[in-house]
């Protein structure tokens, strides 16, 4: 596959093994692809905060795509793109949330902020990508919610999530991740497959000679885009279906073994 001009990398589930490391293997053969002239691309739900620990790590990627698609970040002209529910959306997705699933947890991003109405247990920081010594969410008032614009709503224990779908799909993107656990709420135009297509409209590559590398929901619309679709072992099986190649698992340098095969 000579003709690989980018990688988009999805972190959880795919660069990054179950224990939130990325191994020197999968580094060394990602920094070969670059060093050989093929722009890598990091595609994430993960806000800036809680990815840059990780893509620190990989100081020539140049754009980083947050938020399932809500914030792009390009390094080297110092720009970004965001893009937010708008805040009136927001308060109605939380009011119909609340209605219908009063035990639901609701939190909110906005750009590089957090916030939650209620208290995330201990028992489900893992969901939300919480760190044992992460900072949590602060706990603000409701006042204060309904006066947001959110890059993102997350909710977890909402297993009626499509019903959003239905009500309010006209604004907003909702993916359920984590085997459904956890909903992501975006606006309607942002995705990881709108935000990567922006990027490489800016580098001036197009998407048939793109690899892309994912395990869950929030990658299926960049498999459908991209060239050279590969999914994890341990992805879902809607991804492997649509895949033109299915590599180890995450904890298994999935990723430096589908680029040892095919690009290095």
């Amino acid at each position: 596959m000579s003709d690989i001009q980018a990688i988009v990398l999805d972190l959880d589930g795919t660069l990054l093994g179950n224990d939130k490391s990325i191994s020197p293997r999968n580094y060394q053969t990602v920094k070969r692809c670059y060093d050989s002239g093929i722009h890598i691309i990091v595609a994430t739900a993960r806000p800036p905060r809680a990815a840059n620990r990780f893509v620190k790590n990989f100081p020539f990627v140049d754009y980083l795509v947050y938020y399932n698609g809500a914030l792009i970040t390009c390094k080297s002209k110092q720009t970004q793109r965001h893009i937010s529910i708008p805040m009136e959306i927001s308060q109605q997705i939380n009011n119909f949330i609340e209605l219908h699933a009063p035990q639901s947890i609701i939190s909110y991003e906005v750009n590089d902020s957090w916030y939650t109405c209620t208290p995330i247990p201990d028992s489900q920081l893992g969901h939300f990508g919480i760190r044992p010594n992460d900072h949590k969410p602060p706990v603000v008032d409701k006042d204060f919610i309904s006066s947001l614009s959110p890059t993102k709503i997350l909710v977890h224990g909402y297993s009626r999530w499509r019903d959003v779908i239905e009500q309010f799909g006209d604004h907003v993107n909702v993916i359920a991740t984590d085997r459904g656990v956890l909903v992501q709420i975006m606006q309607k135009s942002a995705s990881k497959e709108e935000a990567v297509q922006w990027v490489l409209n800016d580098i001036g590559v197009k998407s048939e000679h793109v690899m892309v590398f994912g395990d869950d929901f929030n990658d299926l619309g960049l498999f459908h885009k991209c060239g050279y679709p590969i999914a994890m072992e341990n992805a879902i099986i809607e991804l492997k279906n649509c895949a033109k190649h299915i590599t180890e698992s995450n904890d298994n340098d999935g990723v430096a073994v589908a680029l040892e095969k095919f690009v290095v």
